[in-house]
C-alpha cells in the first residue's frame, strides 16, 4: 500500500513539474547574468513586459536585457504571420517566420512584438503632443506673435495614423491680421520589417503667401531604419498632386495651379539620457512639368521635459519657394520659442 501511495505521488509530481515547465517556458537573461524564468508578455518600443514565474508581470529596459528564449509563436510589426524566435544575443533577433527563411533583426528596433496566440483586437497606442509659442519670422512675415501646433500618432497594428494642425495669426498695424492654418494627415502601412507604404495629404491657408487654400494629396513608399522611444529615422519617396488657389490670381499669374510633383522626405529624432529630445525633418516636392518650379520645408527643433509631461520646445522653421507669388520673397525663416504639454 505504501509503495502504491508513493509511486501515485511521484507520478503525480512529474505531472506537476511537465505542467510547470509548460507555464513557464521562457525564459530573460539580464545583463548582471540574472535568469527571470516566466513567459512574453509583450516587446514595446523600450521595455519588454515580462510575466515573472516567482513575482508576476514586469517591465524591463531593452538595454538590460542580454538575451530572452520563448517557445511562443510571435507576432512582429510587419509581418502578418506567425514568428519563431530561435535566437537573441544582446542587440539582434534570429527569425524564422511561416513558409520563409531567417531573418535577423535588431532587437532595439523592434517596435511591438507579441505573442501570436494574443494577437487580438490588436491595440491602439497613442501619443501626441500640444504647444504655443512665440514666432520670431523674417521673409515674407515680420512679426513677433504666437503658434498653436498639435502633433498626434495613433497606431494601431501595422498602420501609424500622423496628424498635425497648426494655426498662426499675425497682428501687425503695417499689414492687419494675416492668418495661416494648416491640417495634415499622413497613413503608413509597415508591410514588412522596416519597408512601409505611405499617403499624405493637407490642407493649407497662408495669406501672406497669397495662398487662399492649397490642397496636396499623395502616395509613396518609406523605409524605417528605426523607431523606438529613444531615436527614430524614416526616409520616403513618392508623388504628389498639389492644387493651389490664390488670394490675387494677379499676384500669381505665373504659377500653376495645380500640378504633379515628385516627393521625398526625411525624419529624425534623438532623445538624450537626461531627457531633452531633438528632432529634424524635412520635405522637398519638385514639379514634374517644370524644373523651375520647386520647393522645400524643413524644421529643426529640441524638446526638453521640465516636469512630468510639460517641456520646453525651441524650433527653427524654413521654407524655400523657387517660384512665389508675386512681391513675395523665396525664402521664410522663423525662431518659435514655446512650452507644451506631451502624452
Amino acid at each position: 500500500m505504501v509503495r502504491a501511495v508513493y509511486k501515485l505521488t511521484s507520478i503525480f509530481l512529474f505531472f506537476l513539474s511537465l505542467v510547470s515547465l509548460n507555464a513557464a517556458a521562457g525564459v530573460l537573461t539580464l545583463s548582471n547574468g540574472d535568469r527571470v524564468h516566466g513567459e512574453l508578455v509583450l516587446v514595446e518600443r523600450e521595455h519588454v513586459v515580462w510575466n515573472a514565474e516567482n513575482f508576476g508581470e514586469v517591465r524591463i529596459e531593452k538595454s538590460k536585457i542580454l538575451s530572452l528564449d520563448t517557445d511562443l509563436d510571435l507576432k512582429i510589426a510587419g509581418r502578418d504571420e506567425p514568428c519563431t524566435l530561435a535566437g537573441h544575443r544582446r542587440e539582434q533577433w534570429e527569425l524564422y517566420c511561416d513558409e520563409g527563411s531567417g531573418w535577423v533583426m535588431d532587437f532595439p528596433a523592434i517596435e511591438r512584438a507579441e505573442p501570436y496566440v494574443k494577437f487580438v483586437g490588436n491595440p491602439t497606442i497613442l501619443h501626441g503632443n500640444v504647444s504655443a509659442g512665440g514666432v520670431f519670422e523674417h521673409g515674407n512675415r515680420e512679426r513677433k506673435d504666437l503658434d498653436v501646433n498639435a502633433n498626434l500618432d495613433i497606431r494601431h497594428s501595422d498602420f501609424h495614423h500622423l496628424l498635425n494642425a497648426l494655426y498662426q495669426n499675425q497682428n501687425n498695424i503695417e499689414v492687419g491680421s494675416l492668418e495661416k492654418y494648416q491640417l495634415s494627415y499622413n497613413l503608413r502601412w509597415i508591410f514588412a520589417e522596416k519597408w512601409f507604404a505611405a499617403a499624405n495629404s493637407a490642407l493649407e491657408h497662408e495669406e501672406a503667401r497669397n495662398l487662399d487654400l492649397g490642397t496636396t494629396l499623395g502616395v509613396g513608399l518609406g523605409y524605417l531604419f528605426y523607431d523606438t522611444d529613444k531615436t527614430a529615422f524614416s526616409v520616403q519617396g513618392g508623388i504628389s498632386s498639389l492644387k493651389e488657389d490664390f488670394i490675387d490670381s494677379e499676384l500669381s499669374e505665373n504659377q500653376d495651379d495645380r500640378y504633379g510633383a515628385a516627393r521625398a522626405a526625411i525624419d529624425y529624432r534623438y532623445k538624450f539620457s537626461l531627457g531633452p529630445e531633438i528632432y529634424f525633418n524635412q520635405e522637398m516636392l519638385q514639379s514634374i512639368d517644370s524644373g523651375d518650379d520647386f520647393q522645400s520645408n524643413a524644421k529643426l527643433g529640441m524638446r526638453t521635459p521640465l516636469v512630468k509631461g510639460v517641456l520646453m520646445e525651441v524650433a527653427y522653421h524654413w521654407l524655400y519657394d523657387n517660384t512665389p507669388s508675386l512681391e513675395s520673397e523665396k525664402e521664410d525663416t522663423k525662431l518659435t520659442v514655446g512650452v507644451g504639454y506631451q502624452w
